[in-house]
């Protein structure tokens, strides 16, 4: 029958996967019918990653042949290195790698690229070029955004501090030389101070050092700006303060949030990558090359356009809800699907040994009566055997007359 058929169908499918999985190797990689994604995810305890995250999540739940599976190496380059290894061990179709810092990973990072892994950088860079794409916005880019959003506004002298990551990272290196080359340029500007994190202390003296002066921070995330701002709040300095952050998340206390409460001058959209890493992984699955580079856009968010932003991101999050309750759903009927399969599969299989059982039970009944009548023919014949026996017995025991 089809279901049989199709069963069978499989079977041939399987054992022919299973054959080229061992002929058809690429450098002793074996392909498959999932796409298996590892995605090496440095930081954490930060609302801009769980978007990362999220937005990977949700982009390979639209492919049901894609299987994700994030490593979250919490700042640790011991345990991002790990689970680098890991991957690799397990022989994954591509590796997504969001770096801690840009040199103690790349022996690992080379390792898996000899492999032929591809290997797809988001946010971050390595120092070096065994990698397979690099997926990111231009930081450099937004540093000269974010200084030129200062000097746009029409105040003459302008007193500016930057507040940088506290790492090595490319993001951190880029934005910074991008701010500091356009802000240096102009004469009616002047970087007071280059922080490494936000010392609070130091912050709070130059703040009060800086009392009834046109003032401009401008902080390397939202998170440091809020902090920063925090401080000033304190000092009760932070209305005579602009505040420029980056990253630009649409949630109750991201950077949208903080410009249209008043808090930041502006943000500027930073997108996570996420979802076009997947997106990449899978293209590269079904044989496509991508760029070396892929650049994300990024867009300044003040007051002008917060509003606008945030009805745009909101109604993406509804969209993005939609979606995730309709593959919820597909998986569940999928689920639902493949238990009555496999009942119906043991239900077919039930009837089949039911009615082979009946079959045989009828054969037993008919062998049976078959043997019954062999029997009562046999004793019959056993019967006119006996009988003939016992007259032949009788005949010759009777006694013979004698003739006179």
């Amino acid at each position: 029958d089809s279901s049989t058929s199709r069963g069978l169908g499989d079977v041939y499918k399987r054992q022919i996967l299973l054959l080229l999985m061992l002929t058809c190797k690429e450098e002793g990689r074996n392909k498959s019918e999932k796409i298996v994604i590892g995605f090496s995810q440095g930081l954490g305890n930060h609302p801009w990653r769980d978007a990362m995250n999220h937005s990977m999540e949700i982009q390979a739940s639209l492919h049901s042949n894609v299987n994700l599976t994030i490593f979250k190496a919490e700042n640790s380059v011991k345990k991002q290195i790990a689970d680098i290894e890991k991957m690799i061990n397990d022989n994954v179709d591509a590796i997504i790698i969001s770096p801690i810092e840009p040199d103690l990973i790349v022996p690992i990072v080379k390792k898996a690229y000899a492999r032929n892994i591809p290997i797809i950088l988001v946010d971050r860079k390595i120092n070096s070029s065994s990698y397979t794409t690099y997926i990111g916005a231009d930081n450099e880019k937004i540093g000269i955004e974010a200084a030129n959003y200062i000097l746009s506004d029409s105040k003459i002298e302008k007193k500016v501090i930057e507040i940088k990551g506290d790492d090595n990272s490319s993001p951190t290196v880029e934005r910074s030389r991008g701010f500091q080359s356009t802000i240096k340029n102009n004469p009616n500007t002047d970087l007071i101070k280059s922080f490494k994190g936000l010392p609070l202390d130091l912050f709070r003296k130059t703040l009060d050092s800086l009392a009834n002066q046109s003032l401009y921070v401008f902080a390397f995330n939202d998170e440091l700006a809020a902090n920063a701002w925090q401080v000033a709040r304190n000092a009760g300095l932070e209305n005579q303060i602009k505040f420029i952050g980056v990253d630009g998340l649409n949630t109750e206390k991201g950077g949208i949030q903080m410009v249209l409460d008043g808090k930041f001058n502006a943000t500027i959209l930073y997108p996570t990558g996420g979802a076009e890493a997947i997106e990449t992984a899978i293209k590269i699955f079904d044989g496509q090359i991508p760029p070396k580079r892929i650049k994300l856009n990024s867009t300044v968010i003040d007051r002008l356009n917060a509003e606008i932003m945030r009805n745009q991101f909101d109604k993406i999050i509804e969209q993005q809800g939609v979606i995730e309750n309709q593959v919820n759903a597909v998986k569940k009927q999928t689920e639902l699907y493949s238990s009555q399969k496999e009942l119906f599969r043991w239900a077919v299989i039930l009837l089949t040994l039911m009615f082979c059982l009946i079959a045989y039970a009828i054969y037993l009944i008919y062998a049976i009566k078959i043997k019954n009548k062999q029997l009562i023919l046999t004793n019959e014949r056993i019967t006119i055997q006996r009988n003939q026996i016992a007259v032949s017995y009788t005949h010759l025991t009777l006694p013979t007359k004698r003739i006179v």
